[in-house]
C-alpha cells in the first residue's frame, strides 16, 4: 500500500521507502565511521604529544646531566692549570736557587747547564699550558653547538607538533 507524502501529496512506493530508510542509515553510518575515525586520530595525536613529552623531558634531563659533566671537567682543568702554574712556581723557585749556587761556584758551564734545563722545563711546562687551554677551548664550542643545537630541538618541537596537527585536520577534513 502507498502513502501519500505529506509534503508534496505524491504516493511514495515501498521501494522508495525502503531506498529512503537506507539512504537515512547509510548517512548514520558514514556520519559514526567519521566520528570513530576522529576519534582515533584524536586518541594517536594525544599518544604523539605524549611522546614528544617524553623525549623533551629527556633531552632536558641530557642537557642538565651534560652540563654538569661539562661543569666537572671544566673545574677539572682548571684545577689541572692551577696545580701546573703552581708546579712552575716551584720549578721557577728551584731553578732560582740552583742558579744562586751555580753562581756562587762561579762555574759558566754550569750556569749553560742549568739554563738548558730551565728552557726544557718551561718549555714542557708550556706546551702542557697550551694543551690544556686547547681542551677547554674545544670544550666551550662543543658545549655552544650542544646548546644550540638542544635550543633548535626545544623550540622546533612545537612548530612540527603544530604543523603535524593542520597535517591531520587536512587529511581528515580536506
Amino acid at each position: 500500500m502507498a502513502l501519500p507524502n505529506i509534503k508534496t501529496g505524491q504516493t511514495t512506493t515501498p521501494l522508495q521507502q525502503l531506498q529512503k530508510i537506507n539512504e537515512e542509515r547509510r548517512q548514520q553510518t558514514e556520519n559514526g565511521l567519521l566520528k570513530e575515525a576522529l576519534a582515533i586520530s584524536n586518541e594517536k595525536s594525544n599518544s604523539l604529544i605524549e611522546q614528544q613529552n617524553k623525549l623533551i623531558e629527556g633531552m632536558r634531563s641530557d642537557i642538565a646531566m651534560t652540563k654538569f659533566e661539562l661543569t666537572e671537567t671544566t673545574e677539572k682543568a682548571v684545577r689541572d692549570i692551577k696545580t701546573s702554574a703552581a708546579k712552575t712556581e716551584r720549578l721557577n723557585e728551584n731553578i732560582a736557587m740552583q742558579v744562586r749556587k751555580a753562581v756562587l761556584t762561579s762555574a759558566n758551564d754550569m750556569k749553560a747547564e742549568m739554563l738548558l734545563s730551565v728552557k726544557e722545563t718551561l718549555s714542557k711546562t708550556q706546551e702542557e699550558i697550551k694543551q690544556t687551554e686547547k681542551a677547554i677551548e674545544k670544550q666551550r664550542e662543543d658545549m655552544r653547538m650542544e646548546s644550540g643545537f638542544r635550543k633548535f630541538l626545544f623550540w622546533a618541537t612545537p612548530v612540527l607538533l603544530l604543523a603535524q596537527t593542520f597535517a591531520i585536520l587536512f587529511l581528515i577534513f580536506g
